[in-house]
């Protein structure tokens, strides 16, 4: 996913990625994007024309009455001209719509981690993630608090946000939203996020694994791996 990260043509599209469970709480992602449409006289459908996308797989029939469900619930809040389900689709169409991104949203609460959150980020959009957690504990470590990123110190700079209600998540995307995609704040947050996502990378992980290995045998010097010769 870097080479995603530095794309600067990016849509008002904001996505999520996941499985139609019922723990990943797609209805708090609806009731957010139809409280953020209502915000400042519905600048956010008038002008910007924003979308929120909704990616995932169905395991069977429950999570495909899940997902009419939602389409139900989409309707009831009048949202359903402005949203789109993506089901059961290839690894290259997912990586088109966050490509194309420049928002990610993460509302499953309490999640273990949040491989989502991580792959969103590695792909250089600024996610929204629960506010609690993994994503809380463990990925975004500095939340965005919506100042002016340039005062900030270089220890502060925010990679991402967090929000738990449907209020909090409307202001957290319509404060990204209303920003240029290409701004350097915006590009700032998104460079922070794509930076913070690779302690999670492959390379990260094997040199961890290498230096604990070797610190377990560093008495042995006659042992010799394949991949130190």
């Amino acid at each position: 996913l870097k080479d995603l990260s530095s794309t600067t043509e990016r849509e008002n599209m904001i996505i999520s990625i996941g499985q139609f469970r019922p723990e990943k709480d797609h209805a708090l992602q609806l009731q957010s994007f139809a409280k953020l449409l209502e915000l400042n006289d519905g600048v956010m459908k008038k002008v910007f024309g924003v979308k929120l996308v909704l990616i995932g797989s169905c395991r069977g029939e429950d999570d495909q009455e899940r997902v009419d469900q939602l389409q139900t619930l989409a309707r009831e809040l009048g949202v359903q001209d402005d949203v789109e389900f993506v089901l059961n689709q290839p690894y290259p169409v997912l990586k088109d719509y966050l490509r194309r991104a420049s928002v990610g949203i993460h509302t499953m609460w309490n999640e273990h981690f949040g491989i989502g959150v991580v792959e969103m980020m590695a792909a250089g959009l600024v996610t929204v993630a629960h506010d609690s957690g993994g994503p809380k504990s463990d990925i975004i470590l500095r939340p965005w608090d919506f100042k002016d990123v340039s005062l900030l110190d270089r220890d502060d700079k925010p990679t991402g946000c967090l929000a738990s209600s449907a209020e909090g998540y409307a202001t957290a995307l319509y404060e990204i939203l209303k920003r240029d995609a290409s701004s350097d704040e915006i590009l700032e947050i998104r460079e922070n996020g794509r930076k913070s996502a690779e302690r999670f990378s492959d390379e990260v992980f094997m040199n961890a694994f290498k230096e604990t290995i070797l610190s377990v045998f560093k008495n042995r010097p006659r042992l010799i791996f394949r991949w130190q010769e």
